[in-house]
């Protein structure tokens, strides 16, 4: 009714899965795990529901297959057909516990253009990209992102009214100097400067001995860079995952200096790229960041200060891997303006052109928090 919607035009169907834990407190050991599951259509008047139950069991085996999948792709264990086997146990598990049966009855109807995954803060540990429909894995169809459901006020993001239209890159690339891929890296970067249609791109590095926390904090300050791409060494800590730490020429910067960072920039970066593995794990049952400002993870702490998209890894991933995933996607979101889209694209080269038979899981480790949607939107087409 009252549309600019056409016949030609797809219309966008933008789908929010939202995994919601309903009690205030933190899960406790031992506690099953309760949760509010719903599907909504953006755009539309009513939201399916549905309670689900996890039992010990079941999350142990999930905990389980995830860690075996740690243990391959740091070549310690498996071989890659058990690794596939092992994507596809976990990526069924996940459908039959939170969606399946009637879930999928009502996503069969609604043919999504995008999926947003709102997950809660405290199951972070788990790898949602692996979830799959029984036609295939849901993220090499349509474009997949995670938004975080938490109860922690958030510092705000920049507004985008009030942005001009130069697009400033700052790149950390190699700061360990142990990495193939640093000319790669920022050849790719560098070739993206100039003018794209409305938009200007201009880059700043920092690179292998130059890559310090000092020069890193020093370039951040007061600085008013829309994208921050650091290509280099990260780890989760478990015990301790405000100790998580992106590794610098001359150390750490932890998961906690990084909350931090509102102090340091003017705004922070619309867009984080962590190039980095485990750079977008958390830990199970805690919050997006704790009352004493303890981050869970790099991709929390970044979150957490403003950031609107953060891309990191779950798994450690190759070096060939990376390299393609990340020179893709810059590529196609410049060109097709949707970081969605792009990072779809990027997936669906490194799952189509990597060996299988090698079992590089780059594809499916590959996280994204934020909208993928971006500017496709149902509002939008059928505005009046």
């Amino acid at each position: 009714m009252f549309s600019g919607y056409r016949e030609a035009q797809e219309l966008p169907r933008v789908i929010h899965i939202s995994i919601a834990r309903y009690h205030r407190h933190l899960p406790q050991p031992g506690e099953p795990l309760t949760f509010l599951v719903s599907i909504h259509e953006e755009g539309t008047g009513v939201t399916w529901q549905q309670n689900v139950q996890v039992s010990l069991e079941q999350e142990q085996d999930l905990v389980d297959a995830v860690h075996a999948l740690h243990l391959w792709s740091l070549d310690l264990a498996n071989t890659p057909e058990q690794a596939w086997e092992l994507v596809d146990m976990i990526g069924e598990q996940l459908f039959d516990i939170f969606i399946k049966p009637a879930g999928w009855g009502v996503l069969q109807n609604l043919a999504p253009t995008a999926v947003l995954l709102d997950v809660d803060e405290t199951i972070l540990n788990l790898p949602w990209e692996l979830i799959r429909w029984p036609d295939g894995p849901v993220i090499l169809q349509e474009p997949f992102g995670r938004l975080v459901t938490t109860r922690v006020p958030l510092q705000p993001g920049r507004d985008p009214l009030q942005e001009d239209a130069v697009v400033r890159f700052l790149v950390v690339a190699n700061p360990t100097s142990d990495l193939g891929i640093t000319e790669s890296t920022i050849a790719t970067l560098t070739e993206l400067e100039g003018n794209h249609g409305p938009f200007r791109v201009e880059v700043d590095v920092l690179a292998e001995d130059k890559a310090t926390v000092a020069n890193f904090l020093k370039k951040l300050e007061g600085s008013d860079f829309d994208i921050l791409h650091f290509a280099g060494h990260a780890y989760l800590h478990p015990d301790q995952p405000g100790h998580s730490a992106l590794r610098f020429a001359d150390g750490d910067l932890t998961a906690d200096e990084v909350v931090a960072l509102t102090e340091v920039w003017e705004k922070a970066p619309y867009f984080v790229f962590n190039s980095a593995c485990e750079s977008a794990r958390g830990v199970r049952g805690l919050r997006l960041v704790s009352q004493d400002n303890q981050g869970n993870g790099l991709a929390a702490a970044f979150l957490a200060t403003g950031v609107y998209g953060y891309a990191g890894y779950f798994w450690p991933v190759t070096n060939s891997g990376a390299g393609m995933f990340m020179s893709t996607f810059y590529r196609a979101m410049f060109m097709l303006e949707n970081v969605g889209l792009a990072y779809l694209e990027a997936r669906r080269r490194v799952a189509g052109e990597l060996p299988v038979e090698e079992g590089d899981l780059t594809a499916y480790s590959a996280v994204l928090y934020g909208d993928a949607a971006s500017k496709h939107r149902r509002d939008i087409y059928t505005a009046a």
